[in-house]
């Protein structure tokens, strides 16, 4: 046998998957997490919850093997850090005043509320108006976070063309600091509760696994941005994320595995709107064998698509 790379089709996968038996209980949890979190909407199927569960069930029988085996006085800690985000339906952000900035503010969070890609046309003139009256950096950074929430999937970010409603200067401005913050604060590393916790094995800390999904959401819809705003600066943000990547995580025992994955789909998706041959290259050079199947489909994907 040669060490050529075995092909298989998806739908190969794809069959196994579907035929997968859930039980009516994980059914039903699963409907229950899509009314309560709305970050389980889109792909979180009772599959899914039930393929977790029997994960944790193997995870949890190897520990006690190993447990036995070594130190008898060693104590497991496994308690996840609990979050303090709640999520009911779409994002809103609530102002308490009722000045004439604050009456402004509130209307064009509810037409950022009811923008869809059918009345986006009606929509985005009535925001127009509003930016062109009122050209602030409050109203800048309530679109932004809306930008930033925003599920992107096959679907454009509709809120992004907002931005180039503003005046040129202004928005060169605020994206330059955004911009120098996201780099000098590195904020494309997750942060410190994604490291801390394996979410493979959190059982019912269902609101910190959505805390994780809206930052990866939030990270992948600003790199967008910056890809349409800065592409003079991509390089060194790829460069910076696969040294980090490289440095950081590759071989560090502590790192998750699905940290690894993170910084690899950042690339992957970077990629797919900057083409970049050199990050390529540093990719294709990696000890493909050392890592584990997914981040592999990752590194595949890079490699054979760019």
């Amino acid at each position: 046998m040669d060490d050529k790379v075995i092909k298989i089709h998806l739908s190969i996968f794809q069959n196994k998957y579907a035929i997968v038996e859930v039980p009516e209980n994980i059914i039903k949890k699963a409907d229950a997490l899509k009314k309560s979190c709305s970050c389980f909407e889109s792909f979180y199927d009772p599959k899914m919850i039930w393929e977790k569960k029997l994960y944790n069930k193997k995870e949890k029988h190897q520990h006690q093997h190993q447990h036995q085996h070594q130190h008898q006085q060693y104590t497991h800690n496994n308690n996840a850090v609990s979050s303090s985000f709640t999520n009911k339906g779409r994002f809103h952000i609530i102002i308490p005043d009722f000045s004439d900035t604050s009456i402004t503010k509130r209307a064009l969070i509810g037409y950022l509320n009811k923008l869809t890609s059918k009345n986006k046309e009606i929509i985005y003139e009535k925001i127009k108006g509003m930016i062109d009256a009122n050209h602030t950096e409050e109203l800048f950074l309530i679109i932004w976070s809306y930008i930033k929430v925003t599920e992107s999937g096959s679907c454009e970010n509709l809120y992004i063309k907002l931005l180039d409603y503003f005046d040129i200067a202004f928005l060169q401005e605020m994206l330059d600091k955004l911009w120098n913050n996201y780099i000098q604060q590195k904020e494309w590393i997750p942060p410190k509760f994604i490291f801390d916790n394996n979410l493979l094995l959190l059982n019912n800390e269902y609101e910190l696994y959505c805390d994780y999904v809206k930052w990866k959401k939030g990270i992948h819809n600003i790199n967008i941005i910056w890809v349409k705003y800065k592409r003079q600066e991509i390089p060194r943000l790829l460069n910076d994320i696969y040294d980090y990547l490289t440095k950081e995580c590759v071989g560090n025992s502590d790192i998750h595995k699905y940290i690894i994955d993170i910084f690899m789909e950042q690339i992957l998706k970077i990629l797919n709107l900057y083409p970049y041959p050199s990050i390529v290259e540093k990719i294709r050079s990696l000890d493909i064998k050392t890592f584990d199947s997914s981040t592999k489909f990752l590194i595949y994907t890079i490699i054979e698509n760019k």
